[in-house]
């Protein structure tokens, strides 16, 4: 049996709520191959339940709709799920529970999405600013980042509600900073619906979609008025009958990520058998660095085309069509030394206007140490190198730093995507979100480069 690299431990709390640099507004999600699942043992039974559940929910982040699920076909394929599974390992986390923490090929299920005619969401997905009231009865507060009600059990768990219900469904979510928390006029301005207000308080904060969300407390459930505006469409919707919290932020999420998914999702007849990746590679400055990067890219085993797309100022854009999984092609960029990674770095922290904080990004499958049992893999179609640096999974651009109070990393993150008119503060294009294709930054060093200041 194979040794598999740790796949990192699911933190929801702080996964999805954080604000990333102003300049830049959409973002690539990773990690929506990724998943953990709360299981009672590790007999036969009981992982192939957990194989299934676990593909379950991948198959609903990457395809964004529930639809998939009343697919004829979903039965069947819940039940080979193995046959879908790359990496596994079981792990105890708080409270001694065993969760199995899946990896799933992102080759192999967006072919089963496209074999069901399952349209496929892509990973560049609109950053959603969020205006939540809650009217408990007894307070009305406006939800903050997750650590903001931290010595507030009913506040956090509202704000973890979101958290988790974003995640689930792979829908990048940010919550103004601790400072709107109790404010009067705020929290008046969004039990008001007033819109034009509330887009002046969300001006300085970086976002493509805006929603504003009325929760309010109705008998022994919760129910939730919601409007979600974008630069080309407003849509409303109302949410009742929820038991709790949870179940409200699932419904009201889930809304929304049924809506953007069918407006943004790529047919199933579009995917290809090459998986596809956009390099964002900086420093190119001469003929010389050109054909030296050309050359690299070429060169490495999972590549089975490389070409530019676009190139202005010593910035180009590079689409590389590769066969396997995206994290052996990073691991194969890896080796190039003269690639160097610019994808942000950061811990996390409460957002405030100026913030500057990014959510780290972290390659599937990629190794972040702790226990691990009963552990598979299964091999990509382009391994890299025995004993290269990446293969043994000690990448120097991983952030080993952001981690959770259970030492792990978020298994959903997101990085910041720059797309024309970010810079300026406009909305980007619609396009940008209907593409299938991340976005990797690099800047490269090798001869002929640009002098890095």
């Amino acid at each position: 049996m194979k040794s598999v690299p740790t796949i990192p431990v699911i933190k929801l709390i702080l996964g999805f709520l954080m604000l990333i640099p102003l300049a830049a507004h959409a973002v690539t999600v990773d990690g929506l191959y990724r998943t953990q699942v709360a299981v009672g043992g590790s007999s036969d039974s009981e992982q192939k339940a957990a194989y299934a559940e676990g593909l379950r929910r991948v198959l609903l982040r990457v395809s964004g709709s529930r639809e998939v699920l009343n697919s004829d076909q979903i039965d069947g394929l819940l039940a080979n799920a193995e046959s879908l599974l790359q990496a596994y390992q079981y792990r105890r986390v708080d409270g001694g529970s065993d969760q199995l923490l899946m990896t799933f090929g992102s080759v192999g299920v967006n072919r089963a999405l496209a074999n069901m005619q399952v349209p496929v969401w892509g990973a560049n997905r609109p950053l959603t600013l969020a205006w939540i009231a809650v009217d408990s009865g007894r307070d009305r507060h406006i939800l903050t980042a997750p650590d903001a009600g931290a010595g507030d059990s009913e506040r956090a768990r509202w704000s973890a509600a979101f958290a988790a219900a974003s995640s689930d469904r792979g829908l990048p979510l940010s919550l103004p900073p601790s400072t709107s928390g109790d404010d009067r006029a705020l929290l008046s301005e969004i039990r008001g619906n007033f819109m034009d207000s509330l887009k002046s308080a969300s001006s300085d904060y970086p976002h493509n979609l805006m929603t504003v969300v009325n929760v309010t407390r109705r008998g022994g459930g919760w129910e939730a008025s919601w409007k979600l505006e974008g630069a080309a469409f407003t849509e409303s919707g109302t949410e009742t009958g929820a038991a709790s919290p949870e179940a409200l932020a699932n419904a009201v999420v889930g809304a929304w990520a049924d809506m953007l998914a069918a407006r943004y999702s790529v047919d199933a007849g579009k995917i290809s058998e090459a998986q596809r990746v956009d390099l964002v590679i900086e420093n190119v400055a001469s003929v010389e660095a050109y054909g030296a990067l050309k050359r690299s890219l070429e060169s490495m085993t999972p590549v089975v085309s490389a070409g530019p797309v676009s190139v202005s100022d010593k910035v180009s854009t590079w689409r590389v069509a590769f066969s396997g999984e995206l994290s052996v092609l990073k691991e194969y960029i890896a080796l190039d030394t003269r690639f160097t990674s610019i994808e942000s770095k950061a811990t996390p922290a409460n957002p405030t206007r100026s913030s500057s904080a990014s959510m780290p990004t972290d390659q599937e499958g990629q190794s972040s140490g702790g226990d691990q049992r009963n552990s598979d893999s299964r091999a990509s179609e382009s391994a890299p190198p025995a004993g290269s640096q990446a293969a043994a999974g000690t990448d120097s651009n991983r952030n080993d730093s952001t981690v959770d109070e259970g030492g792990a990393a978020p298994t959903l993150q997101y990085q910041p995507l720059e797309v024309n008119g970010a810079a300026s503060g406009s909305v980007n294009s619609e396009e940008t979100f209907e593409s299938l294709y991340p976005v990797l930054r690099y800047r490269w060093q090798g001869k002929g480069g640009a002098t890095v200041q």
